[in-house]
């Protein structure tokens, strides 16, 4: 029989309202004192990351700012990151912000102790082999509840030369704390509550279909499912209901474990060419793409979709399995429109002509391996035209 064995976590998780306080000690902890900050452009102006600089510096720490980051981080975001690191020659790693500061942080991280550039730890091309122990400590705090990618082991990056998108991966991605305070999601404005939820809602869902079943990834998955599917409408329509922001930032962290565990699936693999050819937020791509992907998938999982109406309050008690796993769908819908997420991208304009390009990249995509039902060419070539209505 074999052996199973797995990766997640990090090594702590610090949790509730103003835990993110404990940030000066947990450094001192480590015995570090020079600090590097990495946020996004639009992060950096927000009190949580002035104020958490000012009180690092009056606890006497050393604590210098990387910014430049906006949404979906490129290569050259990454390498800019690296050449302030070089500068300021930091001992401790903290990235505040939602996936693309601390993807960006988990990767400059790699190339500033290992050399080389980015793309030379695709994991595509054997960049997992490449990573040691070397790497500095790193602190993720996220600023929203969709990512997960406080408790992951890969950072996904940009190529804007090949439009695509690569992950950076190895088990010692997984950040060294995570600091998880649902005090700092409060200033989510409602759309970015919205679609970063429903993409926690799609790790959750790809993760419990996927064709890994790993009975502890299933359980974190569902009970995910659970939680986003009775609080998101909440956290999106009362901003500072921090017991909603809680949940939801519990949620976020429990999905980010499961597709670790179980992987992800088409929706991923479709929303990453969204994302990189045309600059579409990962977020709102997973959130416009679900349930077309679900519809896809449910012929093979009948019962996994039915566990997931359940899990968001269906009675499904003597309804035939067809019907119960078309109420998940239902349902999911009925929460994305509740929340706010649109049927369509109507600033993104394509032609049937880049629709070959864009499958090609879809099925390279190393998601798509995991995804629930096998997808050959033509199934997601007509995944694309059906959803840009081609």
């Amino acid at each position: 029989m074999a052996a199973n064995s797995f990766v997640c976590w990090p090594k702590r998780v610090v949790t509730g309202a103003g835990s993110l306080q404990e940030l000066g000690e947990i450094i001192k902890e480590m015995k570090k004192s020079r600090v590097l900050v990495i946020t996004d452009t639009v992060m950096k102006d927000f009190p949580v990351v002035k104020d958490t600089m000012t009180d690092l510096k009056k606890q006497g720490l050393v604590v210098s700012l990387f910014c430049e980051i906006g949404p979906n981080p490129t290569e050259e975001m990454v390498h800019n990151a690296v050449a302030v690191m070089k500068e300021e020659t930091p001992e401790v790693i903290v990235c505040i912000g939602g996936g693309s500061p601390i993807d960006t942080g988990k990767t400059a991280n790699v190339v500033y102790t290992h050399g080389g550039t980015v793309n030379d730890y695709d994991i595509a091309i054997g960049g997992i082999m490449k990573i040691t122990p070397k790497l500095l400590p790193l602190i993720a705090i996220p600023t929203t509840s969709g990512s997960g990618t406080e408790v992951t082991y890969v950072g996904v990056i940009t190529d804007t030369k090949k439009q695509t998108k690569f992950g950076v991966l190895s088990p010692l991605l997984i950040p060294d704390v995570a600091i998880i305070d649902p005090e700092l999601t409060v200033s989510m404005p409602a759309n970015l509550t919205a679609f970063t939820g429903i993409d926690a809602l799609t790790h959750c869902i790809e993760a419990y279909t996927s064709i890994v079943e790993f009975p502890p990834a299933d359980a974190l998955a569902l009970h995910g499912v659970r939680m986003i599917s009775r609080t998101l409408r909440t956290a999106v329509n009362e901003p500072n209901n921090l017991k909603a922001r809680e949940e939801m930032a519990t949620a976020s962290m429990m999905a980010g474990t499961s597709f670790s565990l179980n992987g992800l699936g088409a929706c991923h693999a479709l929303a990453h060419q969204l994302s990189a050819f045309f600059g579409t937020p990962h977020g709102l791509a997973n959130a416009v793409l679900l349930p077309l992907i679900m519809k896809f998938n449910m012929p093979v999982r009948l019962q996994k979709f039915a566990d997931i109406a359940q899990a968001m309050g269906a009675d499904i008690n003597n309804m035939p399995v067809e019907e119960a796993a078309q109420k998940a769908l239902e349902m999911v819908e009925k929460l994305c429109e509740d929340v706010g997420v649109p049927k369509h991208l109507d600033d993104v304009q394509v032609t049937k002509e880049m629709i070959p390009d864009l499958v090609e990249r879809a099925l390279g995509d190393g998601v798509i391996n995991t995804n629930a039902r096998p997808a050959a060419y033509e199934d997601v070539e007509k995944l694309f035209l059906d959803f840009f209505n081609l």
